[in-house]
């Protein structure tokens, strides 16, 4: 009676193996996840480090005298375009 509730050793071990291997690929899979979400971590910063550049970039620029100077330039061809001129 008790064989049919436990299975024999050999079924034990070789169950006991497949989970092992299973366990050794999850392991490897959550390493390779592991792996990229720190590269997107790394990557996200940069972006944002880039981002704060470009920033303040363009605010020198809009505070610039070249820019205040070309102000009404800028604003007549706005003008002639959104009126159909080219």
């Amino acid at each position: 009676m008790s064989s049919a509730v436990t299975p024999p050793d050999g079924d034990v071990a070789n169950e006991l193996r497949e989970l092992r291997l299973e366990v050794a690929a999850l392991r490897a899979q959550l390493a390779r996840r592991t792996a990229e979400t720190e590269e997107y971590r790394r990557r996200l910063v940069a972006s944002r480090n880039q981002a704060e550049r470009l920033s303040t970039q363009l605010k020198a620029l809009r505070g610039s005298s070249s820019w205040s100077i070309t102000r009404p330039l800028r604003m007549r061809r706005r003008k002639a375009l959104n009126n159909g001129w080219t």
